[in-house]
């Protein structure tokens, strides 16, 4: 039970944070989001991806992480989430400021939730789930649509802000990466070590 509980806890975690947040007057949320003119106030490179333009960046965000975490849970502990989050944060940011110029300032969790998918993508084929394999081909195509035809105009006036296309693209490649440079995580990492520890004993 615990398995599942614990997934859950950091969701609902990350969800209430970001809404705490996006109700933060704009005085505030200033100094929060990504600013390209300013690299040196690092902690943007993080609180910038809890931030959303509007009431429905959020929604379709939070919907989008809850589908997530349904799909990959069991990849999941929160000690790891929360080291996933701080290092694919800080990369995508780094992405955004070295390879993307034109982007002068961010918000929102879209690019990191790339990157978690990503990430439960490989870890299902690392465990010989092949449903994995579909998962990134579809993310490869969404990716590479977007790179050659752009977003979709109506998202970008229903979330009242210019659709970061780049950071979709930056997030799908870090989750990648992040998936074989990191330990692994969830049931089946626990299984692993459990059997080395009872095989060497």
């Amino acid at each position: 039970m615990s398995l599942f509980r614990q997934p859950l806890i950091c969701l609902f975690a990350l969800a209430l944070l970001c809404l705490l947040l996006h109700l933060l007057p704009s005085a505030a949320t200033d100094w929060l989001n990504y600013q390209r003119a300013e690299p040196l106030q690092l902690w943007r490179f993080w609180t910038a991806h809890l931030l959303h333009s509007n009431f429905w960046h959020l929604a379709m965000n939070l919907a989008g992480l809850a589908v997530i975490f349904y799909l990959h849970q069991m990849h999941y502990r929160p000690k790891q989430l929360l080291q996933f989050f701080l290092l694919s944060a800080a990369l995508l940011s780094a992405a955004l400021y070295v390879f993307s110029p034109d982007i002068h300032s961010y918000v929102g969790l879209s690019g990191l939730l790339h990157a978690l998918l990503a990430f439960g993508a490989v870890r299902d084929l690392q465990q010989r789930w092949y449903s994995g394999g579909l998962i990134l081909l579809g993310l490869a195509a969404k990716v590479a649509y977007e790179q050659l035809v752009g977003a979709d105009p109506a998202l970008a006036a229903l979330i009242d802000a210019r659709v970061a296309v780049d950071a979709h693209a930056y997030g799908s490649v870090i989750g990648v990466l992040l998936a074989f440079l990191l330990p692994n995580y969830g049931a089946q990492g626990d299984s692993a070590k459990a059997e080395k520890k009872s095989g060497s004993a």
